[in-house]
């Protein structure tokens, strides 16, 4: 369950945070339910040491470079949608839009306006989600704990007919047993995580789209050396046709601590980096409810503390309906 709950983070990460930027606008659906559910397998790559999976589970050294583990895994996705055909409102329910934390639900709504624009509203909530009680125990197992993460997200987009988008969401994140937590107070995991992003959608043709973005994210956790505040610019590119959709996506983000880490007495600034690349078929096998989506991704944190740096690779192909 927990190295499924890091594969679909990171899709749905992929899937949802662009579907926001390029989604169809809920007027011109017709009334009724419709949705997507689909299924398929994924395979991963990483070194990240703060991960739960059991061929990470133990540290000899908080010097040496991580090893490398991978793990093919199932993976399925779903958002359910209701729309009002008169005012064109959406209700939806699903995996949430933008996900900072691994796979969670969502429930919604959209609500279009005259002027082109609509408003997006929902709560969420995590699911499956674990962190290492001390992630920094060396020489014995460590052991993994629950970590609750719930909030809200409020998007305007499309704003006055426009390109532009807004959207803000506020999340709160409850570590269940933080071992690490009590031995340093700055290293307590608990509190609130504010994330405000804003980005513009470039019509370059009927069926071209370049998006570029900035999010800016602040960490109110109660441990000053683990409260952050953080930087990202992404670009978006985007070619569609009705039979098929291709997505391109690269970010780079800064996050700065607030204080000196007690472990390794210094103050962490982490450098992130990412590029993926999604592609979906529509009318798959000349049957027009179904769409099949291959993915392929890389992270890379650089981090001026060396047992924090991480890459991973990751990639899935999954087959769906739609109705």
């Amino acid at each position: 369950m927990r190295n499924l709950s890091l594969m679909l983070l990171l899709l749905g990460a992929l899937l949802f945070s662009w579907s926001s930027a390029f989604a169809v606008n809920p007027a011109e659906k017709t009334e009724g339910f419709n949705g997507r559910i689909s299924a398929g397998a994924g395979f991963m790559m990483s070194t990240d040491q703060l991960k739960t999976t059991d061929e990470n589970k133990r540290n000899d050294s908080l010097s040496g470079d991580a090893d490398w583990y991978d793990k093919f895994m199932p993976l399925a996705l779903f958002n359910l949608e209701y729309t009002f055909a008169e005012s064109g409102r959406q209700v939806y329910f699903g995996t949430p839009p933008e996900l900072s934390g691994p796979p969670g639900l969502s429930l919604g709504f959209v609500q279009p306006f005259s002027d082109g624009s609509r408003l997006d509203v929902s709560v969420f909530t995590h699911l499956f989600s674990e962190v290492w009680r001390d992630p920094y125990l060396i020489n014995a197992d460590r052991k993994e704990t629950s970590e609750y993460n719930y909030g809200t997200r409020f998007a305007y987009q499309q704003i006055l007919g426009t390109g532009f988008g807004l959207s803000y969401t506020f999340s709160r994140i409850d570590v269940n047993v933080d071992d690490i937590g009590d031995r340093f107070n700055d290293l307590e995991r608990d509190g609130y995580v504010h994330k405000a992003e804003v980005d513009y959608v470039f019509r370059l043709g009927e069926t071209i789209s370049l998006s570029p973005d900035f999010k800016l994210s602040i960490g109110d956790l109660d441990g000053e050396a683990n409260a952050y505040t953080g930087y990202q610019f992404g670009l978006g590119f985007r070619k569609f046709s009705k039979a098929y959709q291709f997505i391109l996506k690269a970010a780079i983000g800064w996050d700065d601590y607030d204080d000196k880490h007690p472990i390794f007495s210094k103050t962490r600034n982490d450098t992130n980096y990412s590029v993926f690349g999604m592609f979906t078929r529509s009318d798959l096998f000349g049957r027009d409810y179904l769409f099949g989506t291959l993915m392929a991704g890389y992270r890379y944190r650089d981090s001026n503390i060396g047992f924090l740096e991480a890459q991973t690779f990751l990639s899935s192909a999954m087959i769906g309906i739609e109705f």
